[in-house]
């Protein structure tokens, strides 16, 4: 099925962006929510309604909490994939010789929080797949009685390849291990329901797929799990509110808080919220399986029309692995990086990533935009 939402889009001043899992763009409607919020702080004196830092984050929350299928309560506000991960690294009670496993070569925001565990008498170990992404049975054989949480990308950002969701939760539920997922490159083209999966949490960024400004991200810890998880902040708006601030109030953290208890701080945050919740309504209104249909119709027609005799495919071509992002590296390794440079030059963004070249489409792009990247690459020796 092909979107016809360009419009909604740019302007791009003549270029092409075939790179959203570096930068998704925002949609022209939170560009309007974004002018929207410059303007209050302009002219803060709308600001002074104490309602209205309760209801940006609470509307951000009930499109996220759409968005995957879960209660809007359950939806942490942060401002990055790290920040929840970060949460559960430092929120979960660890006991000494507890392990976590992870996948070498995984994406780092994926690995780094947990790295520090190490200091807390946490094993961190590393699964070495044998093909371009972690098989559950691989996983499977990977567990001790020692591990605690498994963490993992969706889609993985250096080849394009999606794991096997469902699969690998039910790897972890039958050996009684967390089932953790970053979710950045897929959520936004690939539906999601982790409460349905099965999964423990999931974490995400905002600014790829998502369409909204940097420094946005959310996540999701399953309320079994966060109920047992010790607190790793305290923030008074969490706790009180600005209308308690005209009378006595007393300095004691609520014990009812919930997933409130692990958001960002300054969850009002008008500069970046308010166009977020748009481009999240606005996918929303697209319907996330038509975006997948089209998403994936773009990457097929790259990968079907691109001269393979020149360019070999790394990432999935076909089946449920197989995603909107597709990476090509040139048969002579030395050409990607000039390739990628010809590209630029011609006014095409893709990115340059472990000197292979990844293409990745999203619902503003259209098939006449494939088709101007393969003359390129195709017709013109690139």
């Amino acid at each position: 099925m092909s979107l016809q939402v360009s419009g909604d889009f740019g302007p791009f001043d003549g270029r092409v962006w075939l790179n959203c899992s570096h930068q998704g763009p925002l949609p022209k409607v939170a560009v309007a929510a974004a002018h929207q919020a410059v303007e209050m702080k302009t002219a803060p004196h709308p600001m002074t309604r104490a309602a209205l830092f309760r209801e940006v984050p609470h509307r951000l929350r009930t499109a996220l909490g759409r968005l995957i299928g879960v209660d809007a309560d359950d939806v942490i506000l942060g401002n990055s994939t790290s920040y929840g991960l970060n949460v559960l690294a430092n929120g979960i009670r660890w006991r000494d010789g507890d392990e976590v496993l992870l996948v070498a070569g995984d994406f780092p925001a994926t690995i780094f929080p947990w790295l520090p565990l190490r200091d807390r008498g946490v094993t961190v170990r590393f699964i070495e797949p044998e093909g371009p992404y972690l098989d559950p049975a691989e996983l499977e054989a990977q567990i001790t009685p020692a591990t605690r949480l498994f963490c993992t990308t969706w889609v993985h950002s250096f080849t394009g390849y999606a794991v096997d969701e469902a699969a690998i939760t039910d790897v972890c539920k039958r050996r009684g291990v967390l089932s953790v997922l970053n979710v950045s490159q897929g959520l936004g083209h690939r539906p999601l329901n982790p409460d349905e999966v099965g999964l423990d949490a999931i974490s995400g960024c905002g600014f790829k797929w998502l369409c909204g400004p940097y420094g946005t991200g959310f996540s999701w810890i399953r309320p079994e799990v966060r109920e047992t998880m010790a607190p790793v902040q305290g923030y008074w708006l969490a706790n009180l509110t600005a209308d308690d601030l005209r009378g006595d109030f007393d300095y004691e953290i609520r014990s009812d808080l919930g997933a409130r208890a692990y958001d960002l701080t300054c969850t009002a945050n008008f500069l970046n919220f308010m166009p977020w919740t748009r481009s999240v309504e606005y996918l929303l209104e697209c319907g996330l399986e038509h975006i997948r249909d089209h998403d994936l119709a773009l990457a097929s027609r790259l990968i079907a029309e691109i001269e393979q005799d020149r360019f070999e495919i790394l990432s999935p071509t076909e089946g449920r692995a197989q995603t909107p992002i597709v990476v090509l590296r040139h048969h002579d390794e030395s050409q990607n990086e000039r390739c990628f440079e010809a590209l630029r030059a011609a006014d095409i963004d893709i990115s340059l990533r472990r000197g292979a070249l990844r293409v990745s489409p999203h619902l503003y792009n259209t098939e006449a935009d494939i088709n101007r990247l393969l003359e390129l690459i195709n017709s013109h020796g690139v």
